[in-house]
């Protein structure tokens, strides 16, 4: 027999064996019901307790009188009376009419989640097909449905409306969720196989329900704070209550064991197992929980974030993600009136300060890597509270409240490798964003060298976005995530109709002052290199490109590619879904009316074809932007294309203006060791001159 298929036999029958009979989860709502179809469920929970507390003596006495049902009864009853506010008032609200709305699409069994909206069908057992992946088939869906993220809106809705069929709803999801899937794991090996990568579907073993990751959710962002939410709702069966705490220690102890280290999923792990810890002390693990979760986050806040601020993933969708959870932690134990660091904080803070200095004019986040257009302005703020920082309190309202910060406007993440240049801080200044970073530990695109543009409050120059998650680690732009992941979506040059391939995830040092980037009080300067190869190429490529931003005119962008043999070269510039472009000659220029608008003007002497795409699916996806996961829209694409017999260098003049944006003359000379680019604008005659390998010397600023 196949190895594989062997292996796969096995572990179908360990998982199998380990899983209880299936109940209707309307058959089961008392304790003596849950005792009759589960009675392993009671006794575990009740074997987890630390009964030598003084407060549960109650449930000790029971138990030693061999009434256990007594005993469950009294545990309900304790908890009936239990305050612990403090760990509901950790649920991160929704808008109220956005709550409502959602609480009351639970009702009628739909979910919406991150990716999508869907009707989740019934099994013939009358619960939720807990393995249905949505409308468009997406795993992510699958994922979302069982992280149970959603459910904190039923609560809500709960208490706003004082309407029981909301706790009604949540006493039959989570019933329902627990009946039919307790842990399914019992060693090491079956989880090793479970997370393994050698292209078996481990769906139908409960790899989506039981996924550590969602695991970690589901007591980090909803299971804590709901059961002692809905501690009074009379809806909140008695069978629920105990069902939930029982899978509640099920959960704290397999992220204890099965967690992930040095990734993103740790920190929505351990944020879970320490809520565990913190909101649970009853149970004997509560301390190790807490305690171990702490230790695991502090070290993974140095593991996971550069001395930037950076997280390793470069993506600030993940960022968040991350930070989220790292401050959630230390939140949670100052709640619970247990200490944190001081250096932990920092480093918290640190996190937040990339937030904050990375974030365009409008608000709005970068999409680097996996990333979406989110407005981090109402984050931003309310950490500019919390760790007294009026500067990001200025950056966040273009300069109304708060104080100006006292660096220039322009700045680089040195390990993250990204550049911010811009020329201030309201709401219509020049914003930039260029990419010469490590590829990322997770979430990585192929886009080393990307540039984004925005000016006059409006998008010029974009990244393509993430779309969708299908398909995963795909760079093939023939397919939807290929094409968002790959350079075919982003600001860099194709060779021969390949993009890049992915180069180290991280870096050992940081970019250097006066070597890799300057800023002046007239322009900032920036610079990368990308050598790690194309898709299917061999022989030798690398390309070299640095900007240079000269304050409230224009961005110089050259190109060095130095190559063994002939190449074909296309150069694509993405401009925003709301940009009309045009081509005139070799020049590109967006024409909106009224509105800012960019051209982009080839300097040098190569025979450059350009053409214009948007919307393309065949031969290969291009011109396609997404702002939002499930979310896309055709965008004007301009493709330079040219053959090259060797090495080569040429650059890029781009002009925003607001309105009409003029022609100028531009030249480009080459000598020996240098290069130096001429820029006439309306008779303001500009020089930049490159020395090999330095900082560019600028005239007629």
């Amino acid at each position: 027999m196949n190895p594989q298929l062997l292996m796969l036999v096995l572990i179908l029958l360990v998982v199998t064996g380990c899983k209880s009979a299936t109940t209707s989860f309307d058959q089961v709502t008392t304790i003596e019901e849950l005792w009759q179809h589960h009675p392993d469920r009671i006794r575990t929970l009740l074997s987890a307790l630390d009964l030598n507390q003084p407060n549960l003596s109650a449930v000790q006495t029971s138990l030693q009188s061999a009434d256990t049902l007594s005993a469950a009864r009294l545990l309900l009853d304790y908890y009936r009376e239990k305050d612990r506010n403090w760990v509901v008032s950790t649920i991160d609200h929704l808008p109220a009419d956005q709550s409502f709305e959602l609480a009351r699409l639970l009702g009628h069994d739909t979910v919406m989640t991150s990716s999508a909206k869907d009707r989740i069908p019934r099994t013939n057992m009358g619960g939720w097909q807990w393995d249905f992946t949505g409308p468009h088939q997406d795993d992510e869906f699958g994922y979302s449905l069982n992280g149970h993220k959603y459910l904190p809106v039923l609560l809500f809705a709960w208490k706003q409306s004082g309407d029981d069929s909301y706790a009604e709803v949540f006493d039959g999801i989570i019933k329902d969720w627990t009946l039919n899937h307790p842990l399914p794991l019992d060693s090491d090996s079956i989880y090793l196989v479970l997370e393994g990568t050698d292209g078996l579907d481990y769906r139908d073993l409960g790899e989506v329900e039981w996924r550590t990751l969602e695991a970690g959710n589901r007591l980090g962002a909803s299971w804590s704070q709901l059961f002692y939410g809905f501690q009074q709702a009379i809806e909140f069966s008695p069978a629920t209550r105990l069902l939930m705490l029982s899978s509640i220690v099920e959960h704290a102890n397999y992220l204890y064991q099965y967690h992930k280290k040095g990734h993103n999923w740790t920190t929505m792990e351990m944020n879970g197992l320490a809520l565990a810890g913190l909101g649970f002390p009853e149970f004997k693990s509560a301390d190790d929980w807490a305690g171990y979760a702490l230790k695991v986050m502090e070290e993974e806040i140095n593991r996971q974030v550069y001395p930037d601020g950076v997280q390793t993933e470069i993506s600030t969708k993940t960022q968040w993600v991350a930070l989220y959870r790292f401050e959630s932690i230390a939140t949670n134990f100052q709640k619970a009136g247990r200490e944190i660091s001081t250096e932990y904080l920092y480093r918290v803070e640190e996190m937040y300060n990339y937030l904050a200095y990375a974030m365009r004019p409008d608000g709005h986040q970068p999409l680097n890597n996996d990333s979406d257009r989110e407005d981090l302005r109402p984050r931003v703020l309310k950490a500019a509270e919390k760790f007294n920082r009026p500067d990001w309190q200025w950056i966040a309202t273009n300069g109304t409240e708060g104080s100006k910060p006292d660096s220039l406007p322009s700045l680089v993440f040195p390990w993250g490798g990204m550049s911010i240049m811009r020329n201030g801080w309201d709401d219509q200044a020049h914003w930039s964003f260029f990419d010469a970073g490590p590829f990322g530990t997770g979430h990585q695109h192929a886009d080393k060298l990307h540039l984004s543009i925005s000016a006059f409050g409006k998008d010029l120059l974009v990244d393509g976005g993430r779309y969708t998650h299908m398909n995963y680690f795909s760079f093939d732009p023939t397919i939807w995530r290929g094409y968002f992941r790959s350079s075919f979506s982003h600001n860099v040059i194709l060779v021969d109709e390949k993009g890049q391939k992915g180069g180290p995830t991280m870096v050992d040092k940081p970019l250097k002052y006066g070597v890799d980037f300057v800023h002046r009080p007239n322009f900032d300067f920036s610079k990368g290199s990308f050598t790690d190869g194309y898709e299917t190429h061999s022989g030798e490529i690398r390309h070299d490109r640095s900007v240079l931003y000269l304050h409230d005119r224009y961005w110089v962008v050259v190109d060095h590619f130095n190559t063994d043999q002939p190449r074909n070269l296309q150069v694509l510039w993405h401009y925003a879904p709301s940009c009309e472009v045009v081509i005139e000659g070799i020049e590109a220029i967006s024409v909106n009316p009224n509105e800012a608008n960019l051209r982009i003007t080839p300097i040098g002497e190569i025979a450059w074809q350009p053409e214009l795409i948007s919307g393309q699916e065949k031969p290969y996806i291009q011109g396609w932007y997404s702002a939002d996961y499930g979310s896309k829209q055709p965008n004007p694409t301009i493709a330079y294309s040219t053959s090259i017999k060797g090495p080569v260098t040429f650059a890029w003049l781009l002009i925003p203006a607001k309105g009409r944006v003029s022609k100028v003359e531009t030249s480009l000379e080459q000598g020996n060791g240098f290069l130096q680019v001429s820029i006439n604008e309306n008779g303001r005659l500009t020089t930049v001159r490159y020395p090999e390998g330095g900082i560019p010397v600028v005239t007629g600023l």
